[in-house]
């Protein structure tokens, strides 16, 4: 699972950083176990292992 948002901390208090945003992610089951349906997965989404 990965998921990009903008906090709301960033966007409308404080350094007031527009656009900023965060990205993170979670491995589970098969992704997390096996490197090679890893690799694949990445490869097949356009991320970099």
């Amino acid at each position: 699972m990965v998921i990009e948002a903008e906090h709301s901390c960033m966007t409308l208090r404080g350094v007031q950083a527009t656009g900023s945003s965060t990205m993170t992610s979670t491995l589970l089951g098969l992704l997390r176990s096996d490197a090679r349906s890893r690799a694949e997965f990445l490869a097949l989404t356009g991320a970099t292992s």
